[in-house]
């Protein structure tokens, strides 16, 4: 105890030493750290031969005797090692070649992950041979990488790749519409095309690049293949595809249609790229193939061994290579061609789905299949063999690229002259080989090695990933958390928990992180909970006191440690759903434990996800109150558009959700053991067992207070009723209020308010005077304007259910008011709510009427000041109906109703005289106003009568000026017509405004 108290806040490795030392690709370490990191792999041979198992077994020296000693099958051998990426299949090929004795008859022709480029390539296929034939070749690729730029690599193999399409052949319907000279290659041909098929990150980018500089470090092992996602089929969205050619449009058209003519498109593309390629780097199709041929029929008698990484650093010249390798070499018993061993790497599906069948079917004629997998889920799977792996490497991080070189082949351990080696050891375990696994544990490393693993879905498998695992639970791990360790703070609470999440690892239970949660700050939380998963096996095993002192973690409560509802594996919805626990239903129990997979990383199922948000919906709408701004209760179509019952209103981390970019819900529900609890005791509640939700209810009740106000703010924003909003529309009815004649020139508080709530509830007296345009457009307004007003009062005012407003905050409405008088009387314009736009759109169409209106004013005064100059209405009546006595007697008064005609003289008697100075004096004043002055005057209720009274005498007018006329023609007026008549005749001239004298 006394040693290991010591070790706290221990670093035993240096960051710069880790990365030199730790590899991602097998290719990138010497020989040296690779002999001293290897450990044996799971490898089987599937393929009976030589008295062999179908499927058994090996070890990786077994697979390097099989190679090199098997009896090639004329002269060809061909071994594939498959495996997935990472499976550390690339790794047994660099083992091998480390391990391959050098003779002086024997080639080793090694193709690495790190020399990848295609003039590396061919550069590593020509074994050194220097013939004038092998230097043409050399010569011709030799501008690659250097006397030829990205650019024109990337047009020249789009260009090479169309040539190739336009000559090509095909069986198929639509085999034979994509080649010729209006198939795919128009798509490599247009300018417009082209540039989207060479946009960055394109497909034809990163394959001219490999070509010209090789792979990049951290690219898969899945071959560079066109895919039906690079086909052009989204440059819509970039560019305008009518700028198009018509013929390359018409073929875009019909591969946008038609699913199955985009799949042979990709084929297409796929089997002549490798020609394009070549020809792109200036090799003709057969180059490499005959040259490799050709340095066999000078190696007769010697042989070559090929190793090949991956078979993705064969692409541009695969099918020349892979036709030279199958080439029998013995023919009728003469040996024409060296012997060529080949060892190479392969993905599963490449193998199967890419590699040509006839190649396929020749190599497995020659060697068996070597499989690299681990089954982490295997019988055969040993527990020790993958603390031994990881115990290589760790150790190789303490020791240093450096001392493992110099001192090979013996493998130094750093744990032996450690002086923490005894206790650390105790504490933390050590493999087999006695290298310490600090700082890790072995339930720790076991548990970081499953989250790196990779699940095969169709097989129901985990895999054993050794890439992925020196990535991220050694390389990443020991660099990242030097400081970490150093500042007491190791593990961090994010812990290989992306990792985990994904391989659907099991978590402590919900109501244990709840506990952790509920006692810790989220960070001292998030770390105690990943020393107690990692270190304590998901809370099965108590942390140690030594770990926790070598962490200087405090003391761990025994509750943490539930050993009766620690899961043993990863909760599975489908089978615990078919099982009834404590009386609950399957169907609740199913969505409980779907809660506990929720909050362990797994998506929440939509439909518990929508109820839940409902829940949380109503608890928050039922919260919000309107007293403190007072309004009328809104209804259900305005609340469901502020706070839908939807993900916009309730959002949960780790439910499927379609939120757009830059929409914030109101609420977001982390994905927490707490909410989990709280979920499963709302689940609970609503399948009638309230007696099992604990406080779930005041639960929800303290998420969702903090958001009330919020919730209240969208609501008032939906329904427009803010105070500023509340005062553009007031402004608004005010100016309405104006032009339509009804506001004093000095109103008081009282008067705006009334102004504002006023509603045209009667016949305008004066709509006869008025110019039929402007008598519309008040019509118009005055219709939309009441909704208008109860939407303001329903922002200032209360109701009961759905009723009217039946009492209104008058301090807050008199507030707004004055604000809005001040508004409304102003030059400046000034925004309106939605709701009042319709009426307000109106209300200027009426104002802007006013030149008119004013005009049929002056149209109408101009009428009646004809027949009245300067007098007085009553006595022109006075005039018209003596003229009506006088005239009679002469027969001058030519109208057929006598009787009608002392009906209008009297009603003309009772019109008000004043409509005609009323409206001159406003047409007086109107030409020095402007704006809501303007409005104000045209607005008046002014001038009832004077279109009545200019009708009244346009119509006496035009009777006195017949019977004028009669007496004129000769209807008994001569030249010595009696004074009398004469008389009358001159009254009459003067009511219609005539002389005397003519």
């Amino acid at each position: 105890m006394s040693m290991l108290s010591a070790q706290v806040k221990y670093v035993c490795w240096s960051s710069d030493v880790v990365s030199s030392t730790i590899p991602t690709e097998a290719a990138t370490p010497s020989n040296e750290v690779l002999l001293a990191t290897h450990a044996p792999l799971r490898i089987t041979r599937r393929g009976g031969r030589g008295g062999h198992l179908a499927s058994e077994l090996i070890s990786e020296q077994q697979v390097l005797e099989e190679f090199l000693t098997s009896t090639p099958n004329n002269g060809v051998l061909v071994a594939t090692v498959v495996g997935e990426s990472g499976a550390g299949k690339s790794h047994l090929v660099r083992w091998i070649n480390a391990k391959v004795p050098r003779e002086p008859r024997r080639h080793v022709v090694y193709l690495q992950k790190t020399e990848t480029s295609l003039k590396d390539v061919v550069e590593a296929l020509l074994v050194k041979q220097k013939d004038p034939e092998f230097e043409e070749i050399r010569r011709k690729v030799s501008t690659l990488g250097s006397g030829m730029t990205l650019d024109e690599m990337e047009h020249k193999l789009l260009s090479e790749l169309a040539e190739v399409l336009r000559t090509a052949e095909a069986d198929s319907t639509f085999g034979k519409a994509l080649v010729g000279e209006n198939g795919l290659r128009l798509f490599f041909t247009d300018p417009l095309f082209e540039k989207h098929l060479l946009r960055v990150g394109s497909f034809f980018r990163r394959r001219a690049e490999h070509a010209l500089r090789g792979r990049d470090a951290d690219e898969g092992d899945i071959p560079l293949e066109f895919t039906p996602e690079e086909l052009p089929l989204d440059i819509g969205d970039y560019e305008d595809v009518k700028e198009a050619a018509a013929a390359t449009q018409r073929l875009f058209r019909q591969l946008l249609a038609r699913p199955a003519m985009q799949a042979e498109a990709v084929r297409l593309i796929n089997d002549n790229l490798d020609v394009a390629v070549m020809k792109a780097a200036s090799l003709a199709v057969g180059d490499i193939g005959r040259a490799f041929k050709k340095i066999r029929e000078k190696l007769v008698g010697d042989e070559i061994v090929l190793l090949i990484e991956d078979v993705a650093l064969i692409q541009g010249v695969r099918r020349d290579l892979l036709d030279a390798v199958v080439e029998v070499g013995v023919i009728q018993g003469v040996e024409r061609y060296a012997t060529v061993r080949t060892l190479m790497a392969v993905t599963p599906g490449y193998y199967r789905e890419s590699l040509p069948e006839t190649f396929r079917r020749r190599s497995e004629a020659t060697s068996p299949i070597y499989a690299v997998d681990v089954d982490l889920d295997g019988a055969t799977t040993d527990e020790d063999d993958l603390i031994d792996f990881v115990g290589r490497y760790l150790n190789a991080a303490r020791v240093g690229k450096e001392k493992l070189e110099s001192e090979a082949p013996s493998v130094p351990n750093a744990c032996a002259s450690c002086r923490f080696q005894v206790a650390c050891h105790a504490t933390f375990g050590a493999s087999r080989q006695e290298y310490g696994l600090y700082p890790y544990n072995r339930v720790a490393l076991l548990r970081a090695i499953r989250a790196c693993a990779e699940k095969d879905a169709e097989l129901d498998r985990t895999y054993f990933n050794p890439r992925k695992v020196l990535s991220r639970a050694v390389r990443n791990v020991l660099n990242d958390n030097v400081s970490t360790i150093r500042s007491g703070a190791f593990p961090p609470a994010n812990f290989l928990a992306e990792e985990s999440a994904e391989m659907g690892l099991p978590r402590l239970p919900v109501h244990i992180r709840e506990q952790i949660e509920g006692t810790l700050a989220d960070e001292d939380a998030g770390r105690l909970e990943a020393l107690v998963t990692f270190w304590g096996s998901v809370g099965r095993v108590p942390v140690s006191d030594e770990v926790l002192a070598a962490f200087s973690h405090p003391a761990v409560s025994a509750l943490i440690y539930d050993r009766d509802s620690i899961p043993t594996a990863d909760p599975d919805v489908g089978e615990r759903g078919t099982r009834s626990t404590d009386g609950i239903p399957r169907s609740v129990q199913g969505q409980l434990d779907a809660i506990d997979a929720w909050s362990q990383g797994r998506v929440l199922p939509q439909s518990i996800a929508a109820d839940i948000r409902s829940v949380f919906r109503e608890f928050l709408l039922a919260r919000i109150d309107w007293f403190d701004v007072v309004i009328r209760d809104p209804d259900a179509a305005t609340i469901n558009r502020a706070v839908p019952n939807n993900a916009r209103s309730v959002s949960i981390e780790g439910a499927t959700e379609n939120l757009a970019l830059g929409v914030e819900p109101l609420l977001r529900l982390a994905r927490s053991a707490r909410m989990a609890v709280t979920f499963k005791g709302l689940v609970l509640l609503m399948a009638g067992f309230p007696e099992r939700a604990s406080d779930a209810l005041p639960r929800v009740d303290g998420i969702v207070s903090p958001v009330i106000g919020v919730a209240k703010e969208r609501i008032l924003a939906e329904l427009q009723v803010s105070n500023a909003e509340l005062v553009g529309a007031t402004a608004s009815l005010i100016r309405g209020a104006i032009a339509c004649g009804v506001v004093p020139r000095r109103p008081s508080d009282l008067d705006i308010v009334a102004a504002t709530l006023w509603r045209d509830t009667s016949a305008r007296t004066d709509s006869d005077s008025r110019a039929a345009e402007w008598t519309r457009a008040y019509q118009e307004y005055v219709a939309v304007r009441g909704q208008v007003v109860d939407r303001l009062l329903s922002g200032v005012g209360v109701a009961q259910g759905s009723g009217a407003v039946h009492a209104v905050d008058f301090t807050r409405f008199a507030t707004i008011a004055r604000v809005a008088w001040e508004t409304a009387t102003g030059e400046s314009e000034f925004e309106v709510p939605e709701w009042c736009r319709d009426a307000d759109r109106k209300l200027k169409g009426l104002t802007r009427l006013s030149s008119r209106q004013l005009a049929h004013w002056q149209g109408l005064i101009d009428r009646v000041r004809v027949h009245i100059p300067g007098g007085s209405l009553p006595d022109t009546v006075d005039a018209i109906e003596s003229a009506v006595r006088d005239g009679q007697s002469e027969g001058l008064v030519l109208v057929s109703d006598l009787h009608g005609l002392a009906a209008r003289n009297a009603a003309a008697r009772a019109l008000d005289a004043k409509s005609i100075t009323d409206v001159e004096k406003l047409l007086a004043a109107a030409p020095t106003t402007t704006g809501v002055e303007l409005d104000r005057v045209v607005g008046a209720t002014a001038g009832a009568d004077l279109q009545a009274i200019a009708d009244y005498l346009d119509y006496s007018a035009r009777w006195i000026t017949a019977g004028i006329a009669q007496a004129e023609s000769g209807g008994g007026m001569t030249a010595d017509v009696d004074e009398l008549l004469q008389a009358v005749i001159a009254e009459w001239l003067e009511i219609v405004g005539g002389d005397s004298n003519e």
